[in-house]
């Protein structure tokens, strides 16, 4: 049950949270001075909100072009 909290938590970000996260995440991983496994975390949480991002900007497409009537 804890894996669908997570997803939860992720699908319910805004899109303007997730990009401030993932400056954040950027800039850690940058400074090269966390740990190995404390990066690999980090890479996996950029990971999944680059991925959450493409998600809503795809949604936001689609609704752009259902309402000019240019769906394909």
């Amino acid at each position: 049950m804890p894996q669908k909290s997570k997803e939860k938590e992720k699908s319910e970000i805004s899109f303007e949270d997730a990009i401030k996260r993932l400056e954040e995440i950027s800039g850690d991983l940058e400074n090269g001075k966390a740990p190995l496994g404390e990066s690999l975390k980090l890479f996996e949480e950029g990971i999944g909100l680059v991925s959450e991002c493409k998600k809503q900007l795809d949604d936001a497409e689609q609704k752009v072009k259902l309402l000019t009537g240019k769906e394909e």
